[in-house]
């Protein structure tokens, strides 16, 4: 019997864009969103614990006659996992939730991944709207559709891509977040300034090193939070339109993830993912001034605006090297026997190498011997 053999055509076009909001008491814009995008479809407003008792109440009452379910989970970072999203899922299936379903992802970057996560997955993807409550989130997890939870051996290594069908930015709820929280969304955003825009980062250190800005005050200036909204959403914008799925350009997003997201993973969550990746960007920047693309005077301006934040900058005593590294093995983007960076090329650039290729690797017992040096 000869075998036998046909092409399945699957070539599509698909439109995936999407607005971005940002404002202040968005809530009744979110619900005109949704009757207006998804008029037939049933809410399930995902939220956590801390969230929940803040801002569910007056979302939900937006919506009006509109059926709407609340589903919560605890907060932090702990709950990103593959036990919660299952319980959550359990949780909509258990009300009847089906096809018919658009999940509202109410609060910061665990809440966006994870609910994301859900609606990537659930009944094999419904749409989902980002009601974005952390600058964290507003910088991060909001814009362009990387979903995941996070495992023992490393974040974010199971998930989706999954755009979202809008995302509403709300500052008001900035004026919520306690000081390390607003540093740890600030971590995300002088990041953005590094890989992107050196005016932008001139503003920053305008504020925090020449004014001496605290977290609060920051929030609490209008121009100021709009400008950093705003930005952090065109920066990341801009990277994910041109590699939506993380081919080439779209790892610049990674400075300062590298070693961050192992940090975090070594430290046991104990230390947040902006405080991992503030430490991340000042060794990736110490790392690039070795290899040449940073100047030492480029590497002192990183790291006295994180520390005019009041963001670390150097691996914790505490967290042993062969446990970062270790927990590094794992990221995505590794290739066997080596580690791959991108690099900024001083600051508001990055190093594009041979071939276009925004990332680079390096050996990694050069890089366990970095490390070794920074502790």
């Amino acid at each position: 019997m000869e075998n036998t053999e046909f092409r399945v055509e699957l070539v599509r076009l698909v439109d995936e864009s999407y607005p971005v909001v940002v404002g202040r008491d968005l809530e009744g814009s979110v619900a005109e969103f949704l009757a207006d995008k998804h008029p037939d479809r049933r809410a399930a407003v995902i939220t956590d614990s801390n969230v929940a008792s803040l801002a569910a109440e007056g979302l939900l009452s937006s919506f009006g006659s509109r059926p709407a379910d609340l589903v919560v989970f605890p907060a932090g970072e702990a709950s990103k996992t593959r036990e919660v999203k299952e319980r959550v899922e359990d949780e909509l299936i258990a009300r009847g939730f089906g096809r018919d379903t658009v999940i509202v992802a109410l609060g910061g970057g665990v809440v966006t991944d994870l609910a994301g996560f859900v609606a990537a997955t659930f009944t094999r993807g419904v749409p989902y709207v980002s009601l974005t409550t952390t600058l964290l989130g507003a910088a991060d997890a909001a814009i362009g559709g990387k979903t995941a939870v996070d495992t023992p051996a490393a974040t974010n290594l199971i998930g989706a891509f999954h755009q979202p069908a809008a995302v509403f930015i709300d500052l008001d709820r900035w004026l919520t977040l306690s000081d390390r929280q607003i540093r740890e969304g600030l971590g995300e955003t002088v990041k953005h300034a590094c890989i992107a825009d050196a005016v932008f980062f001139e503003a920053l250190e305008d504020a925090f090193v020449e004014r001496g800005l605290s977290p609060a005050e920051f929030v609490r200036d209008d121009a100021l939070a709009e400008l950093t909204a705003r930005r952090n959403c065109e920066i990341k914008r801009d990277f994910v339109t041109s590699d939506v799925h993380e081919g080439n350009r779209r790892m610049g997003l990674n400075l300062g993830h590298t070693i961050g997201r192992a940090l975090e993973t070594a430290a046991g969550y104990t230390l947040n993912h902006g405080e991992c990746v503030a430490i991340g960007l000042a060794l990736q920047s110490r790392l690039g001034e070795r290899l040449g693309y940073c100047s030492p005077s480029d590497v002192a301006r990183i790291e006295a605006l994180l520390r005019a934040i009041g963001l670390p900058t150097k691996i914790p005593e505490e967290v042993p090297v062969d446990r970062i590294m270790e927990a590094m093995a794992h990221d995505k983007k590794g290739k066997a026997g080596a580690i791959r960076f991108v690099f900024q090329d001083g600051v508001g650039r990055l190093v594009v190498h041979d071939g276009g290729s925004y990332a680079r690797p390096v050996a990694a017992e050069d890089v366990h011997a970095f490390l070794q040096s920074q502790v």
